[in-house]
């Protein structure tokens, strides 16, 4: 039997094992249930920092916004609209899997911005592909989901 998280599981495997080597970036993220609000305006931060870790040196505009953020009290984060422009610059160099499971347990007030952000940022990141992956199924089907 298969679950949700398995069939993203071997997507991202399989796109992670054609990456090697190249020029391409693999970012995935799984919305849990039981942290659907603290997840889903966090979500465009874990693929950027996902994207930032696989390059050799962090681009500097990135570094400065950074930078920038942690001056302010508090040391708030960049804002959705931030972090999407950065997604924007770092995938636009580069082919970018974004994937995202699970996508019916973000919080229905945040889904809509986030599918916005990811818009935005195929607009001006053509070499970048998304995979947003929701799997629900009658109990008593050949597949369940967890």
């Amino acid at each position: 039997m298969l679950t949700s998280r398995d069939v993203s599981s071997l997507v991202i495997d399989r796109l992670c094992d054609q990456a090697r080597g190249k020029n391409i970036s693999v970012t995935c993220f799984y919305f849990d249930f039981a942290a659907r609000r603290e997840q889903s305006s966090s979500v465009l931060g874990a693929l950027l920092k996902q994207v930032v870790g696989g390059l050799e040196e962090i681009p500097g505009e990135i570094a400065r916004a950074c930078e920038d953020h942690k001056k302010v009290i508090g040391g708030q984060g960049p804002q959705i609209s931030d972090i999407a422009k950065m997604l924007q610059t770092t995938s636009s160099e580069r082919l970018t899997f974004i994937c995202i499971d699970a996508m019916d347990e973000c919080a229905a007030e945040h889904r809509l911005k986030l599918f916005d952000s990811l818009d935005q940022i195929l607009q001006k990141s053509p070499g970048t592909r998304i995979f947003v992956y929701t799997f629900k199924l009658k109990s008593g089907s050949a597949f369940l989901d967890e």
